[in-house]
């Protein structure tokens, strides 16, 4: 069975109903061959999202990668770098939930705190608003994946992963190919169709496993790759290789 790291796994209980605990996500990660987990809280319903990330530090399992999740309307320099030198692998952002625009300048500093840390941001991202969430007032703009492509230009020294594949946005996966510092992962967007082509255009170094458990399955994540037709050395990059590189395990 192919080593695998999913670096996109939600954890408690979110706003919406969606919930998961660490019990379950360790008995999937068993059955499916999944080494290690990137973990952070839904758009939790206490509202806390930095405490609610703090307390995955507790976990004893080095399964589990933890990811600082925050809102950038609540918090304050000095905050994120603190909380990051607690020992979590990356940040993890979502402007839909959040309501924010990632270009507001006024959220600069927070890209530069991190880019002094080292850590990778993952951005949710989709190209538009899905039906069932239109009845709310969200922009879309904000969480465009070609609006994270333009934050990776204003801060070359940031690691920016763009989530859901990009949502299949062609000009954001075409730049991932021309710039160091942007990477997607392969979550709800992956068909075995778009892995193969996306492998093809702009190479396999910069796509990463993803499963946006539990709102898809882990299992059938997997076998998108694993059924994309790509060979196995390509495949075990994807599935753990450039994840193991980027997170330095």
């Amino acid at each position: 069975m192919d080593e695998a790291i999913d670096i996109h796994v939600h954890i408690g209980e979110d706003k919406d109903g969606a919930k998961q605990n660490l019990a379950q996500l360790k008995k999937n990660m068993a059955a499916y061959g999944i080494s290690h987990a990137a973990i952070f809280p839904f758009d939790e319903k206490e509202g806390n999202l930095v405490k609610a990330s703090e307390r995955l530090l507790g976990v004893k399992n080095r399964q589990f990668l933890p990811f600082l999740r925050f809102d950038p309307k609540q918090v304050k320099p000095g905050q994120i770098n603190a909380s990051l030198s607690k020992g979590f692998y990356g940040v993890k952002l979502h402007p839909r939930a959040q309501n924010f625009d990632p270009l507001d300048r006024k959220y600069y500093w927070i890209y530069k705190e991190i880019e002094e840390s080292g850590k990778p941001i993952l951005f949710h991202t989709r190209k538009t608003v899905p039906t069932f969430m239109r009845f709310k007032k969200y922009k879309a703009s904000f969480f465009d994946p070609d609006r994270i492509v333009k934050l990776a230009e204003k801060f070359p020294d940031v690691d920016f992963i763009i989530g859901h594949f990009a949502g299949l946005s062609w000009k954001a996966l075409e730049s991932i190919k021309t710039k160091d510092n942007l990477y997607t992962e392969t979550s709800i967007f992956g068909t075995t169709f778009a892995v193969r082509r996306v492998a093809e255009n702009i190479g396999i170094e910069k796509i990463l496993f993803g499963s946006d458990s539990p709102y898809s399955d882990q299992e059938l994540e997997l076998l998108k790759i694993k059924k994309s037709g790509l060979g196995k050395s390509e495949i075990s990059k994807i599935l753990s290789g450039n994840a193991r590189k980027l997170f330095k395990l």
